[in-house]
């Protein structure tokens, strides 16, 4: 996990796969698809930013969970892949994804020890992640990303919209 020049190849490769030119900001967020995960709230504050005129992107790493019971559906992964979402799925070297972003999001209801949060963290990536045990341990709120409130998209977008901003 170190962004410098051994992963600036993974970087290179990665975006010109999605087709984003290296001053796109890049918002990555590594999870299970799932409700707990806070995407609803994610993808929605995606949307809006969209609307508002931002170029960034987003990049999910992470399985669909369709047979949980918290599992985003399928009209759901379907209207998030619409407005322009990138679902990769499942990856057993996020390190690549790390190197490609800009942003860390990780908008959980509820977390233990948040390891996404840290290896983004660990790759120097801005964090922002919800107010809540485990990211409250992850992120110096201010300083190495943004804390926000759990279920708060609107809240959610201005933490993006202020880090890509900066």
């Amino acid at each position: 996990f170190d962004r410098r020049a051994d992963m600036a190849d993974e970087r290179q490769e990665l975006r010109d796969v999605w087709g984003v030119s290296h001053e796109t900001p890049v918002v990555v967020t590594v999870g299970r698809l799932v409700a707990e995960k806070g995407f609803r709230e994610l993808f929605e504050a995606h949307r809006r930013l969209r609307r508002t005129g931002s170029n960034h992107e987003l990049v999910v790493v992470g399985p669909t969970e369709a047979g949980k019971a918290d599992g985003l559906t399928e009209d759901e992964v379907a209207q998030a892949t619409a407005d322009g979402v990138r679902l990769v799925g499942f990856s057993d070297r996020p390190e690549r994804y790390y190197a490609a972003a800009d942003v860390f999001v990780l908008a959980s209801h509820r977390e233990g020890f948040p390891r996404a949060a840290m290896e983004a963290s660990a790759m120097g990536l801005p964090v922002i992640a919800t107010d809540i045990r485990g990211c409250r341990q992850v992120v110096d709120d201010g300083v190495t990303g943004l804390l926000v409130p759990v279920k708060d998209s609107t809240v959610l977008e201005t933490a993006i919209r202020s880090v890509l901003d900066d």
